[in-house]
């Protein structure tokens, strides 16, 4: 950053979603350019934060990624790079896209709502991510516990609204998509646009450990929507009931349970890409 001729703040996280209080005292103190260094679960305390400062119009707010994380699923659907140098030399030439940014709010009262940039999912994805210990060990990690926890998953019956179209059924999961990627490198969403107003609903059916593992090479390299147990649509708002409830994440940050709305704020945060 010295060597681009960026002046900077640095400031370290304590504890965990200690990104969101520093996010939002930083945006009333008058900042308005960010850099999270850090994987999803770090631009995500930092994109709630932002979101909730209270600001009137949130465009002003400039958030760029240094993918030094775990998963690193949102800075790989904006082609970041991930060596030092030029990711500073991407912030010092500060090119900027407008980005959507999704919004989880919870029926439950003890349930915040919540902010989120990459990926929001109920069922299987969520069930995985309780599971794993923090810090999560690998990048692998979450491929490893999925493939672990499908022999025991019963998989709920959920009940969907999305844009007014009922969809019902025993699902594996139901993900609600922004970007392209989640899960290290599994490309969920690959038809997924970061600027466009709308989410990609992607929902996949109950699956056997046997039926899921001939599925996970058309999950990585951008298949996955041809599959005839997943379903794929594009909307705004997604209403997310299940019996039972399910846990429901975002950016890999366990949030709540169902029922749950999940929408968008259109090109509401400007992003720093390559």
């Amino acid at each position: 950053m010295r060597e681009s001729g960026l002046d900077f703040e640095a400031v370290e996280t304590q504890r965990p979603h200690h990104g969101e209080a520093l996010a939002r005292r930083a945006v009333r103190d008058g900042y308005r350019h960010f850099l999270a260094i850090g994987g999803d679960g770090s631009v995500n305390d930092i994109v709630h934060g932002l979101m909730e400062a209270g600001l009137a119009d949130t465009r002003a707010l400039t958030l760029a990624v240094a993918p030094l994380g775990t998963g690193n699923d949102w800075a790989r659907s904006l082609d970041v790079p991930r060596e030092p140098q030029a990711i500073a030399r991407m912030f010092a030439a500060g090119r900027t896209i407008l980005h959507d940014v999704g919004r989880v709010e919870f029926e439950a009262p003890d349930s915040p709502n919540h902010w989120f940039i990459n990926v929001a999912g109920a069922g299987f994805d969520a069930h995985v991510i309780a599971g794993l210990p923090r810090p999560i060990p690998s990048a692998w990690a979450y491929l490893r516990g999925a493939l672990a926890g499908l022999a025991s998953y019963r998989s709920p019956r959920f009940t969907i609204d999305a844009d007014g179209e009922s969809l019902e059924g025993r699902m594996l999961l139901a993900l609600v998509a922004n970007a392209r990627y989640c899960g290290h490198r599994m490309h969920i969403a690959p038809e997924a646009r970061i600027d466009d107003g709308l989410l990609d609903l992607v929902t996949v059916e109950d699956l056997s450990l046997l039926r899921v593992l001939p599925k996970l090479p058309k999950l990585y390299d951008g298949r996955i929507l041809g599959d005839p147990a997943v379903r794929h649509r594009r909307v705004q708002r997604v209403r997310i009931d299940a019996d039972p409830p399910v846990a429901l994440q975002a950016d890999g940050q366990l949030l709540g349970r169902t029922p749950a709305t999940i929408s968008l704020r259109p090109r509401a945060l400007r992003v720093v890409v390559p």
